[in-house]
């Protein structure tokens, strides 16, 4: 773990350079040999020069700093070598946080890279605690072992559909078929649970789907053969189905989802199923949604959300309407008293309060309308006729629009033989 910053360590160049130079020399034209050297005797300058520079570049290192001087006191970490003082242009990594910090900067003249280690015992307080928490990286992820994969350890699960939505029912069958529900979820080991699905003919959906959701099934793939049903037909026919398609889409379309599917949701009609034996656990079905009335009924028309969000600003609204109508009566009225007091005569109304003037005006526009209506027949009030037939429309309510029963008329002859029976008994059966 060290690094030459400067040494005198030869050139290995200059000897190879000699032996070429007389090589060389040897196959001059004006002086050739008589017998070529062999092999080995070429190589011996070579190996010598090799040695030299070897011999030279330890004794220099030597001269530069005594490294060994007490020798080798250990090595217990593979290449690291504990000495007393480093020695100059030497830098061991493994010390570097027991060096002080330096008195100059690196650029300046008294800067010195070569300084005295101090060498601290362990457990000293001046050495740097070490802290681990900020070198944690977090606990290995737990992957599930083949074995818990099986199907002995999986658990069972009861729903049971009456009166649930069947789209919130079939998201929760799904991720209980997955096993995303479990705290040993992987996304790609297989921790999922059986599903067993009683009361299918129960299920429910809003609004209008009873009537116009459509299943369409082509089992043969040819054009022409494609089957249509509703919903309502379906649930009498097979309801065990409208599960299975509405679990299937909420399943990812692979191979371990289509294995999963056939293998652990079990449908049954009705509230019993063949899997006691298994002890299934009951589901929280107090978490799935159910069907209700409000469900067919938009958003903004539920009681909940007119309570809560339309009350308030209908309140503003109702109020700006109210402000409205009174100050366009208050107009009209202050129309109508200064028309009167136009066509009043006299210095007595003048000495009139307001209160006064208003009263004696109405009883004068009452009797001016009852003089120009006398002799008038009493207008009809117009009546709603259906096109052609001419029969009256009328609004059938529970609540309102309701004819009272003192207003029925009752049939001729009723009242007389309602007056000669004796008290206590009815019409006919005296």
């Amino acid at each position: 773990q060290g690094s030459h910053s400067s040494g005198a360590m030869p050139f290995l160049g200059r000897g190879l350079l000699a032996w070429r130079a007389r090589e060389a020399d040897m196959w001059r034209p004006d002086e050739v040999p008589q017998t070529l050297p062999s092999r080995k005797t070429r190589q011996a300058p070579l190996i010598l020069a090799v040695g030299a520079a070897a011999v030279a570049a330890v004794c220099s290192w030597g001269l530069e700093g005594d490294a060994f001087v007490n020798g080798i006191v250990g090595r217990p970490a593979g290449n690291v070598v504990i000495v007393e003082e480093l020695p100059r242009g030497l830098t061991c990594r493994n010390a570097h946080i027991q060096f002080t910090p330096h008195a100059h900067p690196r650029n300046s003249a008294e800067w010195d890279a070569a300084e005295p280690a101090k060498v601290l015992d362990y457990g000293s307080d001046e050495r740097e605690e070490w802290n681990p928490l900020p070198q944690w990286r977090g606990e290995k992820t737990y992957h599930p072992s083949k074995e818990l994969q099986g199907d002995q350890y999986r658990q069972w699960y009861h729903f049971d559909a009456e009166g649930k939505t069947l789209g919130h029912l079939a998201q929760a069958i799904a991720l209980t078929l997955r096993g995303k529900n479990s705290p040993l979820y992987d996304p790609i080991r297989d921790v999922g649970a059986y599903a067993i699905v009683t009361n299918c003919d129960r299920v429910r959906v809003s609004g209008k789907k009873y009537h116009y959701k459509l299943y369409l099934r082509n089992l043969s793939r040819k054009p022409g053969h494609m089957k249509v049903e509703r919903f309502k037909d379906l649930l009498k026919r097979f309801p065990e189905r409208i599960i299975m398609r509405a679990v299937w889409g909420m399943l990812p379309k692979t191979k371990s989802s289509k294995r999963i599917f056939k293998e652990r949701l079990k449908l049954f009609q009705g509230p019993n199923h063949l899997y006691y034996n298994k002890d299934p656990v009951e589901y929280p079905m107090h978490t799935i949604k159910d069907c209700t009335a409000t469900s067919n009924i938009r958003h903004r028309d539920r009681s909940m959300v007119m309570m809560t969000s339309r009350k308030k600003r209908q309140g503003v609204i109702d109020a700006w309407q109210k402000r409205n109508d009174e100050r366009k009566q208050l107009t009209a009225y202050k129309r109508f008293l200064e028309d009167q007091l136009k066509q009043a005569e006299g210095d007595d109304v003048k000495d009139l309060t307001v209160r006064d003037f208003s009263k004696a005006a109405d009883k004068t526009r009452m009797r001016k309308k009852l003089e120009e209506t006398r002799g008038m027949e009493i207008p009809k009030k117009k009546v709603k006729v259906f096109w052609k037939t001419y029969i009256p429309v009328k609004k059938y309510s529970g609540n309102k629009g309701g004819r009272k029963l003192s207003e029925v008329e009752p049939p001729p002859g009723a009242k007389e033989a309602l007056d000669r029976s004796p008290p206590g008994t009815l019409p006919g059966k005296a």
